[in-house]
C-alpha cells in the first residue's frame, strides 16, 4: 500500500528547492498582463522551447490562451520589486504597470520586455496541458534576449539573490 504525501510536506520540501523568478507577460486587445511566475523551465532546444506552469485560476492563463504568446523575462536582483508587484503584494501594487522606463515592447508579438532581465524568451503558445490544480503551457521560442544581470532567484519562501563563490 502506497501512503498518500501531506501536501504541506510537499510544499515544505519545495520551498528548499531555488528557482528563478520569472514576470511572464503577455498582451493583446485587453491590454497587456503580467504575473510572477517561479515554474518555468526550458523544454526542448530543437525545437527551442519553454514551459510555464499556472493556476488554473490565474488571469493570465485565460489571456495567453487568448492572445496565443506570451514572454518569460527572468529578473534580474534589482527587479526584487517589480516581481513583488506581479505578484500581487499590496504593499507594491503601484509599480504594478508597464511603465516605459523599465519595458520595451517585443517588435513582432507586441510583447512586454523587461529592460536588464538576466533573460527574455518571447514565446508562441503552442498546447496546454492540465494536471492537478495548474496547467503546463508549452511555448516555443520565437526570439531570446539576456544581459549580464545577475538573476533573482526564490527560495524558502523569499526573493534571493545569487552569491558566487
Amino acid at each position: 500500500m502506497i501512503n498518500m504525501l501531506d501536501p504541506s510536506d510537499f510544499i515544505s520540501a519545495m520551498r528548499k528547492a531555488p528557482t528563478p523568478v520569472s514576470i511572464v507577460t503577455t498582451s493583446g486587445e485587453h491590454g497587456s498582463h503580467g504575473a510572477t511566475v517561479s515554474a518555468v523551465c526550458s523544454l526542448s532546444a530543437a525545437p527551442p522551447s519553454v514551459l510555464i506552469c499556472l493556476n488554473k485560476a490565474s488571469r493570465i492563463l485565460g489571456m495567453i490562451e487568448e492572445h496565443g504568446v506570451y514572454c518569460v523575462n527572468y529578473a534580474a536582483q534589482q527587479h526584487k520589486d517589480l516581481a513583488l508587484a506581479f505578484a500581487g503584494v499590496p504593499d507594491y501594487a503601484d509599480r504594478r504597470s508597464f511603465s516605459a522606463d523599465l519595458w520595451d515592447t517585443d517588435p513582432q508579438a507586441g510583447l512586454p520586455i523587461l529592460r536588464e532581465a538576466a533573460a527574455v524568451f518571447s514565446c508562441l503558445h503552442i498546447e496546454t496541458v492540465s494536471f492537478g490544480s495548474h496547467r503546463i503551457m508549452i511555448g516555443k521560442v520565437e526570439r531570446t534576449d539576456w544581459s549580464d544581470q545577475k538573476p533573482l532567484t526564490y527560495w524558502d519562501g523569499n526573493f534571493q539573490g545569487i552569491h558566487c563563490l
